[in-house]
C-alpha cells in the first residue's frame, strides 16, 4: 500500500502511539525520538516546524534561533515538558508525518508495552477479553 493511500486509521494509531510516547517518556528519550523524527523533514517543513514551535513560545529567548535538527529537538521536547499536550497541537499538519517517524524509532519502540509499537489487537482489547495470551 502506498502512502498516498493509506488508511487514516494508521495515522491516528501513530498519533496515539506519539502521545503515549510523550506522556510516558523521560527527558531525553523524547529528545532523541524528536531528533530522529525531525531528521527526516524536509528542509521546508523543518522551516515549518520552526514557524510552529515559535507562535507557541512567548519568551523570545526561549524559541528555536535556526531549523537545525537538534535545535528543533531541544525546543520541542522542552515545550512540551513545559506544557504537556501542546506539542501535537502546535504541529498541526506535521504532526501525522513527526509521528509516523517517531513510531520507526527504537527508542519509542522500547517505551510500549507488550505490542503496542506493533499495532496487534491484544492492546487494543485489554486484558478482560479473552484472547491469545489468556
Amino acid at each position: 500500500m502506498s502512502r498516498k493511500h493509506r488508511d487514516p486509521r494508521d495515522a491516528r494509531a501513530a498519533i496515539d502511539r506519539y502521545e503515549y510516547v510523550l506522556a510516558t517518556g523521560q527527558h531525553d528519550q523524547v529528545y532523541r525520538v524528536h531528533q530522529e523524527a525531525f531528521a527526516e523533514l524536509s528542509d521546508e517543513q523543518r522551516v515549518d516546524l520552526r514557524a510552529r514551535l515559535s507562535a507557541e513560545i512567548a519568551a523570545e529567548a526561549d524559541r528555536p534561533i535556526d531549523d537545525r535538527v537538534e535545535t528543533l529537538a531541544r525546543v520541542a521536547t522542552d515545550l512540551e515538558a513545559a506544557r504537556p499536550g501542546t506539542l501535537p497541537r502546535a504541529l498541526g499538519p506535521l504532526l501525522p508525518v513527526v509521528a509516523g517517524s517517531i513510531m520507526a524509532s527504537p527508542v519509542a519502540i522500547a517505551l510500549f508495552p507488550y505490542d503496542y509499537a506493533a499495532g496487534t489487537e491484544q492492546w487494543a482489547t485489554g486484558a478482560e477479553e479473552d484472547g491469545e495470551f489468556f
